[in-house]
């Protein structure tokens, strides 16, 4: 798993969001706080998902989408986030790393803008692009 910081800009139908988060490899969703995703007026799409901690905690979600979501001045639009109630302790450290405390950046949205993160300068590339595997390489 690697991390890294990225700047960001979040918009809802009732607001935005901007500053530094951190991007987690090892995150499939852009998770956002309970709290952000009602400032913001996000979409919520009906389904409901559980997240696990690297500490094996779960953490009931639901799948939401904002409007768009800016990483470092590139755009995805009607981006796909998973809400939940951030736990203390996991808001604290990202804090730490001077970080917003109400959101993590996922995998998805990494690939979708082109990303990747290096892993040995913490900070994030130009992806060379998603693997794929096709049944014919694989029989």
């Amino acid at each position: 798993m690697g991390f890294a910081s990225a700047k960001f800009r979040l918009v809802g139908d009732g607001g935005t969001v901007e500053g530094l988060a951190l991007v987690d490899s090892g995150a499939g969703y852009t998770v956002i706080d309970e709290e952000l995703a009602k400032t913001l007026d996000v979409r919520y799409t009906g389904l409901t998902i559980v997240l696990t901690s690297f500490s094996g905690q779960r953490i009931p979600c639901r799948e939401a989408i904002v409007n768009l979501i800016t990483i470092e001045g590139k755009t995805a639009p009607s981006e796909l986030v998973a809400v939940c109630s951030i736990p203390d302790p996991i808001g604290e450290l990202l804090r730490k790393q001077g970080a917003n405390h109400q959101l993590v950046i996922g995998v998805h949205t990494l690939e979708r803008l082109g990303y990747a993160i290096d892993v040995i300068e913490h900070r994030l590339i130009e992806s060379p692009g998603i693997l794929m595997i096709t049944l014919s390489a694989i029989g």
